[in-house]
């Protein structure tokens, strides 16, 4: 007796996966679903699948993941706050300027 539920319309085999997360990292994988313009569910999806393809050595287009959608992780994440009272040790005036 099978009792895997599929929905309706679904692709055959997918499977539903519920999983607790950590605040952070809810609010990390939030700001990167509307960085890319998916819902929660959908990036935590795709990010699982690219995870999995990496650690099989499955091949991994370089655009999966967007800059933008790393900023935003580790804005969000709060990895690196502490940065936030670091004093600013370069600015535009800091160096030589390039000549080419």
């Amino acid at each position: 007796m099978n009792h895997t539920r599929q929905r309706r319309g679904g692709p055959a085999g997918r499977k539903q996966l519920n999983v607790r997360v950590d605040a952070r990292l809810y609010r990390s994988l939030a700001a990167l679903a509307r960085e890319e313009r998916r819902s929660i569910a959908q990036t935590a999806g795709h990010l699982i699948e690219r995870g999995l393809r990496a650690r099989s050595g499955g091949l991994v287009s370089d655009d999966d993941l967007p800059a933008g959608g790393l900023a935003a992780l580790a804005r969000e994440g709060g990895a690196f706050g502490w940065l936030e009272d670091e004093p600013d040790l370069y600015d535009d005036t800091a160096g030589e300027p390039m000549r080419g």
